[in-house]
């Protein structure tokens, strides 16, 4: 039961996203009727380079999605009949709090990695060279783990601030690391923003193992910080 009401939460949000995304694949398709055509002679491995710099921004805004739908991202009371999603009625289940937040965690999680599969498959088959089953499996696993730094730190923030603040407070901390990675060496070589893109890894790159590790490392403290949060604060 706990499982399906986490469902019935989050089904629309993974609902916009699949919409969302399956409008900017199609984008090349519907955008000539505007008068909007790319400039000929653009290299296919260019144009391919720059979609696949766009879904870095896709997994990042996936991941921030599907984790908001925290405990603190909800109404403290829901006046729909026949809907219980009110932060109130959520706590108030004969459930500990931890057991609540792994519910959550762990659908969100397996929603993003759904998409992320997707998304990344799909850029491997627009891909102009041939791409090998390992070279896909390595881009599909450091992927999601780059992906899941996001996801973790989102749900920290779904358990300290609301919707409003939730999405703005990830986007700016995520561009605050964005601008130290150009900064600082180190940065650079752990940031999860790095280890997802093929620009700064091509696939034929060997396995960027510090991003990956330091992506699950980063997601396991904060996952536990979520816990710590969300069994001591009062709401």
């Amino acid at each position: 039961m706990l499982w399906f009401k986490a469902w019935l939460e989050t089904r629309w949000r993974l609902v916009f996203l699949l919409g969302s995304t399956l409008m900017i694949w199609l984008a090349p398709l519907w955008l000539p009727s505007f008068g909007l055509r790319l400039p000929p002679g653009v290299p296919a491995a260019r144009l391919w380079m720059a979609i696949q710099m766009g879904s870095v921004l896709l997994f990042i805004f996936t991941a921030i999605f599907l984790a908001g739908s925290g405990i603190n991202t909800q109404g403290a009371y829901t006046f729909t009949p026949g809907f219980h999603g009110s932060m109130l009625f959520t706590l108030s289940l004969p459930i500990s709090r931890r057991r609540l937040l792994f519910v959550r965690a762990g659908l969100g999680a397996l929603q993003t990695c759904i998409l992320v599969v997707i998304m990344a498959c799909y850029i491997l088959h627009l891909r102009p060279e041939t791409t090998s089953v390992s070279q896909a499996f390595v881009y599909l696993t450091r992927t999601i783990a780059c992906t899941m730094a996001i996801y973790a730190l989102s749900v920290l923030l779904t358990c300290v601030l609301d919707e409003t603040w939730h999405v703005t407070g990830a986007f700016i901390l995520w561009t605050a690391l964005f601008l130290m990675q150009s900064k600082f060496g180190w940065v650079a070589r752990v940031s999860p923003l790095r280890g997802m893109s093929l620009n700064c890894y091509p696939i034929t790159a060997p396995i960027p193992w510090a991003p990956i590790v330091a992506s699950l490392v980063f997601a396991c403290v904060c996952l536990c910080a979520s816990v710590l949060v969300l069994q001591r604060k009062e709401y």
